[in-house]
């Protein structure tokens, strides 16, 4: 019986370091890929790129929200903190984007951009800010 208990337990915790690994490198590749987006646009390192791709009026909302905004939080760009909370009107909620992210920056991304900056929270991706 303590053997199955164990072999139970042993193998739980290979699917979750599994499932942690999988959504890991899951979200590292969107980073990559959205980095690419935006440096086939602009030149410079990745997080000039993305500014530029934030900058850039004529990339849809939710393209800048999608691309830029994400990213730049997930790589913890300092550069782009000032700008993120620029463009923040204390709504954590994003209810007054709700619906309308075709014309208007999520505010529920920029405040999740913004946080993820702040903090120092390991599973960030600051290695990818190249």
């Amino acid at each position: 019986m303590k053997r199955i208990i164990i072999i139970i337990g042993a193998s739980l915790v290979f699917i979750f370091i599994c499932t942690v690994a999988i959504v890991m490198l899951s979200i590292n590749h969107g980073i990559k890929e959205r980095i690419s987006i935006a440096q086939e646009k602009y030149h410079g390192t990745a997080e000039d790129a993305l500014i530029a791709y934030l900058a850039d009026t004529t990339n849809s909302a939710r393209d800048r929200t999608d691309v830029a905004i994400w990213t730049l939080g997930q790589i913890q760009s300092q550069k782009a903190l000032p700008i993120l909370k620029e463009l923040y009107n204390s709504n954590p909620d994003g209810k007054t984007c709700r619906g309308s992210h075709d014309s208007v920056l999520c505010q529920y991304g920029i405040d999740k951009a913004i946080r993820a900056i702040e903090s120092k929270w390991w599973p960030l991706h600051p290695g990818l800010n190249k």
